[in-house]
């Protein structure tokens, strides 16, 4: 009788979470064949960013505390302008599966912190069972800064500035687009950083925090750094590599994994060889072979289940989309590493006529969760070439799932 039951349990949930599934393709195939009649948005979503107050919100990364169930996520937000606007970074509590009844606060402001000077990207990582502190760079002295902010009241803490050394027994020095030029790039013979830009992913192995920093657009190089308290960040290796903006990082399988963001905006097959892992704790740095058609847009690796994960997005020419052609569908899958080789096997895939823009993802208990930008709220403002910018808000879906906890006895 049991077994009877679980089977129907289990049947139930199979067919629930299909119904949120849009446009899963796989193998050159699309499952969930009905769907496709829709109108190809992402599906059963909840926006999660303010929108009483907001006119933009992109670029949401998230840290979700273990031991509470409550996610922390931080985002660009602007209150006056719509489309690619950075005026303040917030960030949004809630429960990892209700978050629908959502706490926001204002971590940086830059007309009070930084007099006029507008940010550049945010993230955000716990720091302990009290606070999760929030980095934010400013756009008119590249300094990297960041604030600790109450898991409990979201009562945020004092302006401190970033750190950076050469090694351990170097003297720290301002975390600074001049001071990494100056110090470590051209003497390496690297090309000089015109922006500042951490990853979009603070990665921590054991008890220290790894990340890289980029320089902005056409960069060839970027750098690999280390911390143990997340305030001074020491220099591990410099990797060469062309890219823009930014580069992601994941660590998986004893390695550190990172991919770029590097691609084509139009409808074409320009594959580019975007992968690079280290096998000695980011000192030296191996390309891979895989090879994906990707645009110019910021992908994202994750672990998921115990396998390493990459979503990005593909130069498609979708008539119906009201955002930039090559913003509007995400590719989700598990790269496989075998033999020295890497393939990519695709398990979801997603597109959306207000877009998927900054996306990020969550693992929880085989839930795969994912936060990204669309122009939903409002989808006629912010136009740029002729298309909405899509970072109107911020929404939260459960776009894979597995269910780990329910099994059938054999």
């Amino acid at each position: 009788m049991k077994t009877v039951l679980l089977v129907i349990m289990s049947a139930l949930i199979v067919v629930l979470s299909a119904t949120t599934l849009v446009a899963c393709k796989k193998g050159g195939e699309t499952a969930n064949a009905p769907e496709q009649t829709l109108d190809k948005k992402i599906g059963s979503h909840v926006m999660i960013n303010d929108g009483l107050h907001d006119l933009s919100a992109s670029a949401g990364l998230s840290v979700v505390d273990p031991k509470t169930a409550l996610a922390y996520t931080v985002y660009l937000s602007s209150e006056t302008h719509f489309g690619e606007s950075s005026e303040i970074i917030k960030i949004a509590k809630y429960n990892i599966m209700q978050p629908t009844n959502v706490e926001w606060a204002t971590v940086f402001d830059y007309e009070k912190d930084f007099a006029g000077a507008h940010l550049s990207e945010t993230n955000v990582f716990n720091l302990s069972d009290e606070t999760v502190r929030v980095y934010g760079v400013n756009l008119t002295n590249y300094v990297y800064y960041y604030k600790d902010v109450n898991k409990k009241t979201l009562e945020v803490g004092e302006l401190k500035e970033l750190k950076f050394r050469l090694d351990y027994k170097s003297e720290p020095m301002t975390l600074s687009k001049d001071n990494l030029n100056e110090h470590v790039i051209v003497p390496k013979g690297g090309t000089p950083f015109g922006h500042l830009q951490l990853t979009t992913e603070i990665v921590k192995v054991d008890r220290t925090y790894y990340a890289t920093i980029c320089g902005g657009n056409n960069m060839k190089n970027i750098l690999f750094i280390k911390t143990t308290d997340g305030e001074t960040w020491t220099f591990v290796s410099m990797i060469e590599h062309e890219m823009n903006y930014e580069a992601m990082l994941a660590y998986h399988d004893y390695k550190f994994w990172i991919t770029f963001r590097n691609g084509t905006n139009y409808p074409s097959d320009n594959r580019q060889q975007n992968l690079m892992y280290s096998s000695d704790e980011g000192k030296t740095w191996t390309l891979s072979n895989l090879s994906l058609e990707t645009t110019n847009t910021r992908p994202y690796m994750f672990n998921y289940q115990g396998d390493l994960y990459m979503a990005y997005s593909s130069p498609l020419d979708l008539s119906y989309s009201t955002v930039r052609p090559w913003r509007c569908n995400v590719h989700v899958g598990k790269i496989v590493s075998k033999d020295g080789v890497e393939t990519f096997e695709e398990v979801v895939y997603k597109e959306s006529k207000y877009g998927i823009v900054y996306y990020s993802f969550i693992d929880w208990y085989g839930k795969m969760i994912m936060i990204y930008s669309s122009g939903e709220l409002h989808p006629e403002e912010g136009k740029m070439d002729g298309f909405t910018q899509g970072k109107d808000c911020l929404n939260y879906t459960i776009v894979h799932e597995q269910d780990p906890i329910l099994k059938l006895r054999n």
